[in-house]
């Protein structure tokens, strides 16, 4: 029997991912990001005003990390004070340890073009993760159904109540909304043209 998961980041996508897909589990990871409550409190709220079930993952790499999400200087590597090394990798396979054993075989990321900026939001990046996935006993699939529409354009194509998207964070630098990082400005210029 097909079962799908949903990385549910508490954000504007993986909310919205949620409304179109309702998956069958909504899972949120904290990795050891600063913004980590939020994120689970977000998504608990997201994934209780839909009914579906969410379940929270906790890892402490937090000590991996680098830029604003860790708490730390950001490294040359990234484009973006936010980037920490590899964490679509890690949150992916994270996701995919828990749920393979659940027999789920479709693992929904909320990745759309707007992430593209980085490696790992990349279309290429959620092909090879699909590949490797599925290469490997469970045959576990990862898919990104918003990949080709920015935030603004999926969020209104799919139009989910104001209400549900009242409760998303996005701010990468911390529990409370900052207003001054890239993810929360996004996120209120894309309320504010939608809604």
């Amino acid at each position: 029997m097909s079962e799908s998961v949903l990385l549910l980041s508490g954000g504007l996508d993986s909310a919205t991912l949620a409304y179109t897909h309702q998956p069958d589990l909504t899972v949120t990871v904290d990795y050891g990001q600063c913004c980590a409550d939020a994120e689970i409190q977000a998504s608990s709220q997201i994934a209780g005003q839909l009914g579906l079930d969410h379940k929270v993952i906790q890892v402490d790499c937090q000590s991996l990390g680098a830029g604003t999400m860790a708490g730390r200087q950001g490294i040359d590597l990234g484009d973006a004070p936010e980037w920490w090394p590899y964490r679509n990798q890690l949150v992916i396979t994270l996701v995919a340890m828990d749920v393979v054993r659940r027999g789920a075989d479709r693992l929904l990321v909320g990745a759309v073009a707007d992430d593209q900026s980085h490696a790992d939001g990349q279309a290429k990046f959620f092909e090879l993760m699909d590949s490797l996935l599925s290469f490997q006993e469970g045959n576990l699939r990862v898919e990104t159904p918003a990949i080709d529409r920015t935030t603004e354009e999926f969020v209104r194509e799919a139009n989910p109540p104001e209400s549900l998207l009242g409760w998303t964070h996005s701010c990468t630098a911390s529990n409370a909304a900052c207003g001054e990082c890239r993810s929360c400005k996004k996120r209120q210029r894309v309320l504010t043209r939608i809604y």
